[in-house]
């Protein structure tokens, strides 16, 4: 499961949490029986529990002591490090040391995996903060970016001071190739749920411009991180979301000619809903998936396929080499891509003859009984606010010939999907602006959801339309 609390600190030159960042610590720490520090001085051993008594001091001086704290270096045993991780409240990634010896701690340790799976709280500072994204800068060490920890997409500079010329210049520098936001000691981002707060003053640095942080660069970082709310819930995604009609991918793979010896990428598979049939086509199928734990369960399904590839990355910023693809598909995904990069990276990626398809359901439970339709439409006015607005339902899917596509055909295929009460609020927490409504209205919210549900016999039908754009590249 994704992490309920994400928080990146550029650093604390006094020993001290902020006001600002003291008061946020105790509106969410409320578990504190471990706290666990990864150092990024793996073998300063000394130091390291110098520091890991201070940081925990830190804590303690705010009213936020932990029943124990400990910290992981290379004194730690694999197997005890990892149940740290998987037993800790919250776990704290150092600073002060090289991004890549913290990485390479992590990994030699064997808690990769477990600080990605584990329910803790997980903030970071300076190096650590560094390395909770998925792509990281050590400019001390190169300008070489390299995969960090994949927690979030935010890449950081820290201690940044505009008095210090040389600090400056390679935040300029690092930015020439992507977005990087460079923060000042005391600052802090927080990330929860998608939604992000941010304290002291952070700077975004992009094409060597740098300005200080707008309400407006927060909504767009917001959006970015809205994306990845599904990861939250991958076991619940793979059950209830809609499946596609068998009808759909026959009209595809013929239309598309899809089968062996044709090179196929889907982007955002989630847990396969679309995958299956256009896989046992034998051709040759790629799919690159932002979340992890939703690539995680896509490897389980299907990784010991010959057929099959996939890439744990963000379709937006993926360099895909020199490959070219027959056909290029998204379930419910390509909405989430701004339109021009999702028409014209798609464009460059697709052969001469190549096929663009964007599928989609449009799921209509009026029909079968208007009673509960009102019912539920009633709870929506009284509990539908989320923290963080769904934007991306413009999408514009026929507007692929402004970007050198044939004519967008459009294909309808019919279903139907019938859900118990329980059954329909776990599908409706599938939902990425359900997932984000802010408690306790989001609990009042499905439990009216499910009693709606139950009144009206325990059953909801849903008479599902699938929507298939399919265009061509000349």
């Amino acid at each position: 499961m994704r992490k309920e609390l994400l928080a990146v600190f550029s650093g604390f030159p006094d020993h001290h949490f902020s006001v600002e960042i003291s008061k946020r610590l105790r509106t969410e720490l409320i578990e504190r029986k471990s706290l666990v520090f990864i150092t990024a001085c793996p073998l300063e051993y000394e130091q390291n529990d110098d520091d890991c008594d201070g940081m925990y001091q830190m804590f303690a001086e705010q009213g936020l002591p932990f029943e124990k704290h400990c910290v992981i270096d290379k004194r730690t045993e694999p197997r005890l490090a990892k149940e740290l991780v998987q037993n800790a409240d919250c776990i704290f990634l150092m600073g002060g040391g090289a991004c890549v010896d913290q990485l390479n701690l992590i990994r030699e340790k064997g808690c990769y995996e477990a600080l990605i799976d584990c329910h803790a709280a997980i903030f970071g500072v300076s190096a650590g903060s560094m390395n909770m994204a998925r792509k990281t800068v050590d400019f001390f060490e190169s300008m070489e970016a390299f995969d960090g920890l994949g927690l979030t997409n935010i890449t950081v500079s820290c201690h940044h001071d505009p008095k210090d010329i040389w600090r400056y210049e390679q935040t300029l520098r690092m930015s020439e190739d992507r977005t990087i936001y460079a923060m000042e000691d005391l600052s802090a981002f927080f990330i929860k749920r998608g939604r992000i707060d941010v304290v002291g003053t952070i700077y975004k640095a992009k094409d060597r411009q740098l300005q200080e942080l707008t309400g407006e660069d927060i909504k767009e970082l917001e959006q970015d991180e809205f994306r990845r709310v599904f990861d939250t819930i991958p076991d619940q995604f793979d059950k209830f979301r809609p499946r596609y009609s068998e009808e759909l991918f026959t009209y595809l793979n013929t239309e598309a000619g899809i089968g062996p010896g044709k090179r196929v990428l889907e982007i955002g598979p989630g847990t396969g809903q679309a995958t299956e049939p256009v896989l046992r086509t034998g051709c040759e199928y790629h799919a690159i998936e932002l979340g992890q734990h939703l690539c995680r369960m896509m490897k389980e399904k299907y990784g010991e396929l010959p057929n099959f590839k996939i890439v744990n990355d963000d379709f937006i910023t993926h360099d895909f080499g020199d490959m070219k693809f027959d056909m290029i598909y998204s379930a419910a995904t390509i909405q989430w891509i701004p339109e021009t990069v999702a028409f014209t990276k798609t464009f460059d990626l697709l052969k001469p003859g190549g096929t663009l398809a964007m599928m989609l359901t449009s799921a209509d439970y009026k029909s079968g009984n208007e009673a509960l339709y009102a019912k539920i439409q009633n709870l929506y006015d009284r509990y539908y606010k989320p923290d963080i607005q769904y934007t991306h339902g413009n999408f514009r899917y026929t507007a692929a010939p402004e970007y050198g596509y044939t004519e967008v055909k459009r294909c309808e295929f019919k279903g139907q999907r019938v859900f118990s009460a329980n059954e329909y609020v776990a599908f409706c927490g599938t939902h990425s602006d359900h997932v984000v409504i802010p408690e306790p209205l989001r609990t009042e919210f499905f439990d009216g959801l499910r009693k709606a549900v139950l009144d009206a016999g325990n059953r909801i039908v849903f008479n599902d339309t699938y929507v298939l754009y399919i265009t061509k590249k000349p």
